[in-house]
Order: structure tokens, then C-alpha cells, then sequence
């Protein structure tokens, strides 16, 4: 597993990309799994901040109890210039330091982060960035670069 400097370092393309859409989108999306093993999906507000990916999620809320039965989660990032995408996935660990929650929420693009939101950083173990060639066109065909946290750079798979 890596934090997203460590990400950064590894893979800078891959991660500028998923960098520069999460800043864009403000929002993704984020997967996880419940306790019966069913997939959901959440819209989610990342942020990247002190060499790590951060992310506040409601006390209550589904996401948060998936990620405290089994920590797994997958964020997808798109439609960036409408031809491209990012994904990372991972474990998520949850932070209650004061500092750390300090420092994330003068990263979120929003300002309302209390003591009902739970912070979690998100580790990453695999990233995949997607572009499109001649998007929208005959021919059209995407062109990945992944990038794997055991790997030492990214490998691009036309």
C-alpha cells in the first residue's frame, strides 16, 4: 500500500491526472462492499493534502460502516476533459487525530466537516488512468496507464 505521496513519487503522471480531476470534479464516486457482500456505490468528496488522500464520511452513513467491516474501497474519478478517467482502490484506515482532521478539512472543497463526519485516509494499492483516443470517433479506443503499489512505475497498456 502506498499514501498518495508515496504514489506521487512512484507514478507522477498517473497520479498528476487523478490529482487534477479530483481538484476539477470535486466530487467521484467511492465503492465499497457491505457486511452480505453487495457492491454500493456513494458520491464522495476526496481531497489530497499532506501527501495524502483524505476523505470525511457520515457517522452514519453506509459507506462508513462498509469501510469499517472489511476497509476496502474503489474511487472513481470521470469524465475529466470528457476523455479520460481515474481509478484508484485500496484500504481505507480511519483517522482520529486532531491534527490530521485539521489538515484535511483545509483541503475539502466544502467547510462543513464536524464531529458527525469520520475522517479516513485512503491508501492505494492499484491506479488506473484511462484516456480516449479519438473520442467520440470512429476508432475510438481507450489507452490505460496503471500503476500497481508493488510495482516500482506505471505501465501503460495501449
Amino acid at each position: 500500500m502506498a499514501t498518495w505521496g508515496e504514489f506521487e513519487a512512484a507514478s507522477p503522471q498517473i497520479a498528476g491526472a487523478g490529482r487534477r480531476l479530483f481538484t476539477e470534479l470535486e466530487v467521484a464516486f467511492i465503492a465499497t462492499v457491505s457486511r452480505h457482500g453487495r457492491p454500493r456505490v456513494h458520491p464522495f468528496c476526496p481531497a489530497i493534502a499532506d501527501g495524502h488522500l483524505w476523505g470525511f464520511i457520515m457517522d452514519g452513513s453506509p459507506k462508513r460502516r462498509d469501510l469499517e467491516v472489511n476497509g476496502y474501497y474503489a474511487i472513481h474519478a470521470l469524465p475529466g476533459r470528457e476523455d479520460e478517467e481515474f481509478y484508484i482502490s485500496g484500504p481505507a484506515r480511519r483517522q482520529s487525530d486532531r491534527v490530521l482532521r485539521e489538515i484535511a478539512s483545509a483541503a475539502m472543497s466544502y467547510d462543513d466537516a464536524d464531529d458527525r463526519h469520520i475522517l479516513y485516509e485512503f491508501l492505494i494499492e492499484h491506479a488506473l488512468w484511462t484516456t480516449w483516443e479519438n473520442f467520440q470517433q470512429p476508432g475510438m479506443r481507450p489507452v490505460h496507464q496503471r500503476w500497481h503499489a508493488a510495482d516500482s512505475g506505471p505501465i501503460s497498456l495501449a
